[in-house]
């Protein structure tokens, strides 16, 4: 069985989406109207009034099954019911929907985020990892056709907004874009330095960073986007290269971070050395004595703040350039990093 699902700020666009189709049959719920999207947002959006601080009030899911197999709509409306109990949504307002536009037997669910028994809203923690636990469990209690999980899938398919934003734009989406470039590329190579060095010349940053003691995240940073390795799949983790791409990396997680650490330091050292036409001809380093009058003599002694003889002032500029440079990437990241913080602090809400 497949699952997906979302949260909301407002019930009524949701409950508009899945109630205002040809095909769409309501098979359950505990509201007092099940077919009328702005009873249902009235009441949803009552249930959540005590609480202030939940923003995002509406949990909308929807569960399909594989074709050819199809479900009655009591049988659905159990299945909806018991996942719902499952996620922590036990008590508040839903209703069940079910759809037949597609060749997937499919049915939505629409349903408040704060639980009027506790007096709280439901927690939104690690949502993923709790529907397709709920799911495995379904398909096993109705006997149901396996599914493999999302997170066992070497590469993770397309979500619906790709495919309509190729659809309406004609332009490919960057996560699948991504996800070619990178089984291109792990073909090409044998160990991770020749793969980090590949990305970087396909204008892919490579980030990591420890998780815990035996774990190190990977984070794609391609066309202005940040993909963590497991949005992409499970074989673009650290243990996904080396297991599916055969791909060399330390197995330690500590020989992982010290590698990484080495190459940002080679990489600052490659920056900061000057390169080849960048450094004078030794004939030409010393201006000839003269006409040295750059320089002074010992009757006019030298300013305090002035290059000692032998300095290239293009050097010292062009290294100040560089830690300029360096700064400026720095706060850049710094300033994504905190983005990046604070819409994960929104998902979990």
């Amino acid at each position: 069985m497949l699952v997906k699902h979302t949260k909301r700020k407002d019930p009524l666009g949701v409950a508009q989406y899945v109630l205002n189709r040809s095909e769409a049959q309501v098979i359950g719920g505990n509201l007092i109207c099940l077919d009328n999207p702005y009873t249902i947002a009235r009441e949803i959006r009552h249930s959540c009034a005590a609480s202030r601080r939940l923003q995002y009030t509406t949990y909308h899911a929807s569960l399909a099954i594989a074709p050819p197999a199809q479900l009655s709509d009591d049988g659905w409306f159990l299945i909806a019911s018991d996942y719902l109990d499952k996620m922590g949504y036990t008590h508040l307002p839903y209703v069940v929907v079910r759809h037949t536009d597609t060749d997937h037997d499919h049915v939505h669910i629409v349903a408040g985020r704060f639980d009027l028994d506790k007096g709280k809203r439901v927690p939104g923690d690690w949502d993923h990892y709790k529907a397709e636990a709920a799911a495995r469990e379904l398909e096993v209690e109705y006997g149901l056709p396996l599914t493999v999980s999302s997170w066992y899938k070497e590469r993770k398919p397309p979500t619906v907004g790709m495919i309509r934003h190729e659809r309406d734009t004609g332009q490919p989406a960057v996560k699948p874009e991504l996800q070619d470039l990178i089984d291109d590329l792990s073909g090409q190579v044998d160990s991770l330095d020749q793969f980090a060095d590949r990305l970087e010349e396909a204008g892919v940053e490579l980030m990591l960073k420890p998780i815990n003691e035996t774990t190190v995240g990977l984070t794609y940073h391609f066309k202005g986007l940040y993909f963590s390795a497991s949005q992409l799949g499970r074989a673009y983790t650290l243990n996904g290269l080396r297991q599916f791409r055969g791909i060399e990396s330390p197995q330690d997680s500590a020989a992982v971070m010290d590698w990484w650490e080495g190459r940002q330091r080679g990489q600052e050292s490659a920056q900061v050395e000057p390169g080849p036409a960048q450094v004078q001809d030794e004939d030409h380093s010393q201006p000839e004595p003269e006409l040295a009058t750059e320089f002074p003599t010992p009757a006019q002694p030298a300013s305090q703040n002035q290059e000692p003889p032998g300095v290239d002032p293009s050097l010292k500029e062009l290294e100040v350039q560089q830690r300029q440079v360096q700064k400026d990437e720095d706060r850049k990241r710094k300033a994504q990093q905190r983005r990046q913080k604070q819409r994960n602090r929104q998902m979990e809400l």
